[in-house]
């Protein structure tokens, strides 16, 4: 709160409670007469007195001005004469303004205090400036809009119109004086925003006031009462800016927002000479579809490199304004030298990554080609609890081998995450075409493929060219959600010899 303000404001409320505050207990009844209190402001009064008497003990001239004040209420020298005193110990002790200040606004925010506007309209210019230097002109338009000077009259005195003077309030509340050096270059934050936006106007307001602009001076250029600036700045100083939201700007959020989970899944092929610009360009297109979960495979972790899935995360992170988080899965050698795996990665906290074997106990006794894992975890949105998993499952020629790949994944996730889950979703590299045992049995346990519930033919992702001539490549769903749309992305060869594949399920 400005200093200048704070003095004038809390020098005319204690004049009249000065006579009560410093008497003696004993001596108050003989020597102050009986006239009517406020008790709630001279609560405050004696809140203040508590702050200031430590002061008194040490400061003899502010003990006799505060005397002085008390024989002599209504007294123009006397009352300036303690607000002088105050302003030497308040400018020496940042404490004790700033708890002075955290006072004044917290008993205004309670009706209680004096209007700031008639007490600061009474102090005076300093004369002997030129007042025909534009700058100080600038100033005089900011010190008469804050003393509570309507601003049509300031507007009219100093020719101009009453925008302008709000903006060289502004500029000078942002920058200083440097911020109005120039009157024809007055700048404002919100110059190339929605000046009418709402929730900007809020926080000009509060910004407004924390750089020291008298409530009332905000209030009369927002049209609206000093109590609502304090409340909104009180309510963004304890909850930062879903505080000041009303329900109606929550409704356009819920409308640009609705209650979805974008869902990628895209094969890395391991590693390429160019990956650092390569991971640049995945990163980029897959934050152009604001992802709450991807899935990888052929994700290289090791050998000199660092985890593939979370460099591209990190990437997402910096571009999206999201902190995307992975967990990796080791399965085996990519080309005989890199270690090579899958991962799940989201922008919400994982609970329970796991890591699920694929190659022991499948049914019939079959055994995958190569080690085979899955990377799994569970995450809450919307209040609700889903699990989803990466999968790399084997190139073996006998398709059974996949679908108990599936099957033994399923039980796992069942017995791991047990029940409740809202929605599971099993995505990645399946190395099998639709028609296939693997998919049959995704489908015949419940599991829905996104690609074709919305697209009646097409989705083929491999080899990533011209013209892909097989689908391996899924999203797969399960649960209380309805698959929204389906796209083929990542569409360019230089990124992995696969087709990424995005849903969106509601």
């Amino acid at each position: 709160m400005d200093i200048k303000a704070l003095l004038y404001g809390i020098t005319s409320f204690l004049m009249p409670f000065i006579p009560h505050l410093l008497q003696p207990p004993a001596e108050k009844a003989a020597a102050v007469p009986a006239v009517p209190i406020d008790e709630l402001a001279f609560m405050w009064a004696k809140a203040i007195m508590e702050k200031l008497r430590p002061k008194l003990k040490q400061r003899q001239a502010l003990k006799d001005a505060m005397q002085q004040a008390a024989e002599l209420p209504l007294d123009d020298d006397a009352r300036a004469s303690f607000r002088l005193q105050l302003r030497k110990i308040i400018e020496g002790d940042d404490a004790l303004a700033k708890e002075l200040s955290e006072m004044w606004i917290a008993m205004s925010a309670q009706g209680v205090g004096v209007e700031l506007d008639r007490e600061l309209g009474g102090a005076q210019w300093i004369e002997i400036l030129n007042r025909d230097d534009d700058v100080l002109r600038r100033l005089e338009m900011v010190r008469l809009l804050r003393s509570g000077m309507p601003p049509e009259k300031i507007a009219g005195e100093f020719h101009t119109d009453v925008q302008y003077l709000y903006r060289v309030n502004a500029a000078f509340a942002q920058s200083g004086v440097y911020g109005i050096l120039s009157g024809s270059n007055i700048r404002h934050w919100l110059d190339n925003m929605n000046m009418d936006d709402p929730v900007l106007r809020r926080l000009d307001m509060i910004a407004l006031l924390r750089s020291g602009v008298p409530a009332e001076t905000i209030a009369k250029e927002y049209h609206c009462v000093k109590e609502y600036v304090y409340r909104i700045n009180d309510r963004f100083a304890k909850h930062s800016l879903t505080g000041i939201l009303t329900e109606e700007d929550f409704q356009k959020y819920r409308a640009l927002n609705p209650k979805i989970v974008r869902i990628c899944s895209f094969n890395l092929h391991g590693t390429h000479e160019n990956d650092a610009q390569r991971f640049r360009q995945i990163a980029g297109q897959l934050s152009a579809n604001d992802p709450e979960l991807c899935v990888y495979q052929e994700v290289i972790n090791g050998a000199g490199i660092g985890e593939t899935s979370a460099q591209i995360a990190a990437l997402m992170t910096k571009t999206t304004g999201y902190y995307y988080r992975t967990h990796y899965s080791y399965c085996h050698l990519f080309m005989d030298k890199y270690p090579e795996g899958v991962a799940v990665s989201c922008r919400y906290s994982m609970k329970n990554p796991q890591t699920i074997d694929l190659n022991n106990g499948l049914t019939a006794g079959v055994r995958p080609l190569m080690e085979r894992f899955a990377a799994a975890a569970e995450v809450e949105i919307y209040g609700r609890r889903f699990v989803f998993a990466s999968v790399h499952l084997d190139h073996s020629r006998d398709p059974d081998v996949r679908r108990a790949q599936a099957e033994k994944l399923l039980k796992s996730l069942d017995s791991i995450y047990g029940d409740g889950v809202y929605c599971t979703i099993v995505a990645g590299d399946f190395n099998d075409v639709e028609d296939s045992p693997v998919i049959t049995f995704l489908r015949d346990q419940g599991y829905a493929d996104t690609y074709r519930a919305c697209h009646k033919t097409g989705g083929n992702t491999f080899p990533n060219s011209a013209n892909p001539h097989t689908r391996i490549d899924y999203i797969m769903v399960r649960g209380g959600v309805r698959v929204h749309d389906a796209q083929l992305i990542l569409r360019d060869p230089s990124l992995s010899d696969h087709i990424g594949v995005y849903a969106v399920i509601e």
